[in-house]
């Protein structure tokens, strides 16, 4: 029992990745050679065929964007097949289940902080981060 409860209380390997990944690139700004500039207010996610990638950087599972806080990410299917956006901070929806090339889900982040989340579907298979500053 108490080996069981030793192992759940250990941090998912992919939130430790996702946030060791989101803090060294948060650190070095978005603007060109880590310039530090301010953050921008939208943000961009490809869904594909078993990934997210950020639009802006290209970083893939994890797909790691920087927004403003207040700001909104958006993802866009840009294959068919089924996939959710679900947060592991249980304060954001998940998203409705997508099949469709163009389909769109969008939310906003109205506190600092790093979010990570994985779809729905595939789990750990599609990671991300979203970092608010």
């Amino acid at each position: 029992m108490i080996e069981l409860r030793l192992r759940m209380m250990q941090p998912r390997p992919r939130r430790l990745l996702s946030l060791v990944s989101a803090t060294l690139l948060a650190s070095c700004g978005d603007g060109p050679a880590g310039s530090g500039e301010t953050p921008p207010p939208t943000a961009n996610v490809n869904v594909a065929n078993i990934l997210f990638q950020s639009a802006r950087n290209g970083s893939t599972d994890p797909a790691i964007d920087t927004v403003a806080t207040g700001g909104t990410v958006t993802w866009t299917w840009t294959e068919a097949g089924t996939h959710t956006v679900r947060f592991d901070d249980a304060g954001f929806p998940e998203s409705p289940a997508f099949s469709d090339d163009g389909s769109v889900f969008s939310t906003s982040f109205p506190d600092a902080g790093s979010y990570t989340y994985d779809c729905g579907v595939h789990g750990l298979g599609m990671t991300g981060t979203i970092v608010v500053k």
